[in-house]
């Protein structure tokens, strides 16, 4: 693991508010609850939508193509596009990774 600049100011970064970051061919989902940051994979695990266009209410992340929903603390399957609630749902999770804020700027910890 390796930790990637973001270039992305936590005061310029309101809460409850996602940006996508692109790091280093990495897209990955910067979403910002309360004092936190979490980072995610920014594709969904299902058809691929972006999930920077998805619906956030929370730490619940709908994905806007097939309605999947994530935690984005986690990454874990909240439910499926069916509906469906693990363990039964067919979908993976999304990556999840550290972050941290280093000098007022965020980063975050991805795989080498």
């Amino acid at each position: 693991m390796a930790w990637r600049k973001t270039g992305v100011a936590v005061d310029a970064f309101p809460a409850g508010s996602k940006q996508e970051v692109n790091l280093e061919g990495t897209s990955v989902l910067l979403v910002r609850l309360g004092e936190t940051v979490r980072a995610t994979a920014a594709i969904c695990t299902h058809e691929g939508g972006i999930l920077a266009d998805g619906t956030l209410n929370g730490q619940r992340l709908t994905c806007p193509v097939h309605s999947a929903v994530f935690d984005v603390t986690t990454g874990a399957v909240l439910s499926d596009p069916d509906g469906i609630e693990p363990p039964q749902g067919a979908i993976p999770p999304i990556a999840s990774y550290l972050t941290r804020v280093v000098e007022g700027m965020v980063e975050v910890d991805l795989p080498t």
